[in-house]
């Protein structure tokens, strides 16, 4: 395979035309970015980096994914050019192994090869399954890749994963989105910014530029891409999809109308509920509980806050109905209602207040294998953090480790190979004295405030 990185003149001679390339300032102090396609991506990433500073604090380092394609090449190329700049974040690399290819291993190993001609660090994530895959397979890959991503950045304490999902990428899943029937902001497509756990953020820097113009960036580079046969694959909907736009059968510009209009719509929705959050908090109607419950008084809280504390008490990934929100706010407060359930949670009403807890329903909360990691997230409720001779194999709800009626079934406990308790959640620790404490920190807090502007209230961080 071609060496990506052989015309390094040319990458010299960028770094010498840096300062003369680099964007100012105009007369009311807005920036100005080039029209220099050397540095249109950089502009990118910097402002996007910017953007994301401003609503969640300062980004020390980011990991890149860079699986070798031209649109994670172009990226690479666009923050090595960063890295020497005073006050940019420093930067890792890694590319993720889906063991899904023969020709995976040798891609990861060709990514590596290039961070190293460039001296930049490097580490190959690979996704280990101990079962075999059944169901949508992009979805299953997607979702462990993130979840390696997140890990790796936790190990070297980087504040950002950066990812090269561009504008081709965004007019896909507005359509993708249409095609299932959504309307409204489910169809503004991805955040150039999202959270990706507390203290880190995912970003998206090349949103608004077409794929052609990363490919071109690798080309003048003299690099060549790794092609991914899948992306090409009429067996999955995206691809299909990309077929159709690329052919002519969708009006672009009217596509990219509705997109725009979706995504404003959608930040006049966050910043409301980030205003009605922020007041709930204010008036002190908000308590997240160490054991990933949640105090409130209502005080005519809206629909989209009990939509998030719902998915956050109860572990959830997808959004509530919000038919079945109403029904069950209307069913709470008119006749006094006590005691309901939904999404995985039940909550009930103690004098003037109302709790919602986590569920254990039929099967509680999943198992968190660890394989050897020092942290990890349990039922997307509680952030877990272990020492480095820990001697933990899987991270288990109480319940499922001994009865699913027990108090705090719904509470994880860690387990070693044997399957014996070795340590168990804070709020257990009283009745294990013998056993150790896991280190726990609840993200209930910091779900009911995901993606939205600004910082989250103090009444909703740990």
């Amino acid at each position: 395979m071609r060496d990506l990185c052989r015309d390094r003149q040319a990458l010299s001679r960028h770094e010498r035309q840096r300062e003369a390339q680099a964007p100012g300032r105009d007369q009311v102090g807005e920036l100005r970015l080039t029209t220099d396609p050397a540095t249109s991506l950089e502009d990118a990433v910097r402002l996007s980096i910017i953007e994301a500073e401003r609503h969640r604090g300062a980004i020390g380092a980011i990991l890149l994914a860079v699986s070798g394609g031209p649109d994670s090449l172009a990226l690479f190329l666009a923050a090595a050019e960063l890295r020497s700049r005073a006050g940019f974040p420093s930067i890792t690399v890694a590319t993720v192994d889906h063991c899904l290819r023969p020709e995976s291993a040798a891609e990861a190993n060709y990514v590596a090869s290039v961070c190293r001609e460039l001296r930049l660090p490097h580490r190959t994530l690979s996704w280990e399954r101990r079962a075999s895959l059944t169901g949508n397979l992009q979805a299953a890959a997607r979702e462990a890749r993130y979840d390696l991503l997140t890990r790796e950045a936790r190990r070297i304490s980087a504040g950002a994963v950066v990812t090269a999902h561009h504008a081709d990428d965004q007019l896909e899943t507005h359509c993708l989105a249409r095609q299932r029937g959504g309307t409204g902001t489910a169809l503004a497509g991805m955040r150039t910014w999202r959270d990706l756990a507390p203290g880190l953020v995912l970003l998206r820097p090349f949103l608004r530029l077409p794929k052609a113009e990363l490919a071109a960036r690798v080309r003048r580079e003299g690099l060549t891409a790794i092609d991914d046969p899948s992306n090409r694959s009429d067996a999955f909907a995206r691809v299909r999809l990309r077929h159709a736009l690329a052919s002519g059968l969708y009006d672009r510009r009217l596509l990219d109308l509705e997109l725009r209009e979706a995504q404003a719509a959608r930040r006049e929705a966050d910043a409301e509920l980030a205003r009605s959050i922020a007041e709930l908090c204010l008036g002190g109607a908000v308590r997240p509980r160490p054991d990933g419950a949640l105090e409130l008084v209502p005080r005519d809280a809206p629909n989209a806050f009990w939509k998030r504390v719902l998915v956050a008490v109860g572990g959830g990934e997808g959004a509530i109905r919000t038919d079945a929100v109403e029904r069950l706010l209307a069913r709470f407060g008119a006749d006094g209602k006590a005691d309901a359930t939904l999404g995985g949670c039940r909550i009930r009403r103690v004098g003037e207040k109302v709790i919602v807890a986590r569920e254990f329903g039929r099967t509680g909360p999943a198992d968190v294998p660890l394989r050897g990691a020092k942290s990890a997230s349990f039922d997307r409720r509680f952030d877990i953090t272990l020492p480095r001779d820990h001697p933990i194999d899987t991270l288990r709800a109480y319940g499922n480790a001994s009865a699913p009626q027990v108090r705090g079934a719904v509470l994880p406990v860690g387990l070693d190979r044997d399957g014996a308790i070795r340590a168990v959640h804070p709020g257990l620790a009283a009745r294990f004295p013998e056993l150790g404490v896991l280190a726990a920190s609840e993200r209930i807090g910091w779900r009911i405030w995901a993606d939205l502007p600004g910082r989250a209230p103090d009444r909703l961080t740990p």
